[in-house]
């Protein structure tokens, strides 16, 4: 059933933001300012818009202090993209399951589910595991013997939590995600063959963070493994055994942490990065894409490339391999009959 729709004044109210025009305009949906029809909210980033924003049917729109929006009614807002988020949650809320534990589950009779939770259809929930208020599992999420799930958390379908694995709150893990898997390490035996080594640390996801897709974050082979609180890790990104990622990091699609690797607060980490074991990232530190990290990086400090150098550096060294074919004919002509360079 469809939500009813909200007045953009009352819309503006819990936003926090001031509403110009049209306030009892009923508000039922969201859309792209190209795709908004009558009833729907769109939002305006700046004036490069312009043009989108004359051609657009939406009702109503956000957009930043001072941009004409030719007297259409608007949210006034100094972050148009994050208000617009925020009114997308109010608008469209997502459904959420009715709270208790599916008859096709499997709970462990001194497991601990709170009554205000969800358990879908194929889960298992081990001996001792604990589930906090308002939290969800969606179909076929394993939560080993000890795993502990904080409140109002959601957890996907396919999410598999292995023993000494704790979740704080409001964490959200997409499908797929595996925590607690034993990290890769082994070493030599006297006959040559490969010999693993016990894993028995845990992993430690911290209040508010997000983990995507098919993303693995090892346990620890002595020390958990920690995800710092408010962090957000996107799909496919493989954290190895012992790392401790700090608050506020964002580790965006299939890069990967090798072990014991350190991250400081705020750092930002891009796509198909690469980090070798025991390397330390400082806070607020930039690892650009498909960098190959071979050497801590300073706190604040900007990396780019394989292996990864600062930022004006790296740029350097691209646009001298684009003169290479270049610079290669400039040194053949420079040689001598008897091809030898000269001195």
């Amino acid at each position: 059933m469809e939500a009813a729709p909200i007045r953009l004044a009352e819309l503006a109210a819990e936003l926090g933001r001031p509403c110009e025009g049209d306030g009892e305009i009923g508000i039922a949906g969201v859309a792209a300012l190209e795709a908004a029809g009558p009833g729907e909210l769109a939002f305006v980033g700046s004036a490069r818009w312009a043009a989108a924003l004359t051609g657009s049917r939406a009702a109503a729109v956000i957009a930043p202090d001072g941009l004409d929006t030719g007297g259409r009614p608007t949210i006034r807002s100094p972050q148009p993209r994050l208000d617009f988020a925020r009114a997308a949650r109010l608008i469209s809320p997502r459904p959420r399951p009715a709270p208790g534990v599916d008859p096709r589950a499997a709970v462990a009779s001194d497991a601990r589910v709170d009554p205000s939770a969800a358990v879908g259809p194929g889960c298992f929930v081990g001996a001792g595991a604990r589930v906090g208020a308002d939290t969800v599992l969606h179909a076929n999420v394993a939560l080993y013997p000890g795993v502990r799930v904080g409140a109002d958390c959601e957890l996907h379908a396919g999410c598999v939590l292995r023993e000494g694995s704790v979740v704080g709150d409001r964490c959200v893990l997409q499908p797929g995600v595996v925590l607690g898997g034993d990290g890769f390490g082994y070493e030599v035996n006297e006959g040559g063959r490969f010999e693993s080594v016990p894993q028995l640390g845990g992993v430690l996801i911290e209040d508010d963070v997000e983990i995507g897709a098919n993303t693995t974050i090892d346990r620890g082979a002595l020390v958990d493994t920690r995800i710092g609180r408010g962090s957000k890790i996107d799909n496919l990104v493989m954290v190895a055994h012992g790392c401790d990622v700090g608050e506020g990091v964002l580790v965006t699609a299939q890069a990967g942490l090798a072990g014991s690797v350190k991250v400081g607060r705020d750092a930002l980490i891009l796509s198909q990065a690469g980090i070798r074991d025991h390397m330390h990232i400082g806070e607020r530190a930039y690892v650009g894409p498909q960098s190959g990290v071979v050497r801590d990086v300073a706190p604040g400090e900007r990396v780019l490339g394989t292996p990864a150098e600062p930022l004006a550096l790296a740029r350097k060294i691209w646009v001298t391999l684009r003169h290479l074919p270049e610079i290669r004919r400039a040194v053949h002509r420079l040689k001598t009959p008897e091809g030898r360079g000269r001195e």
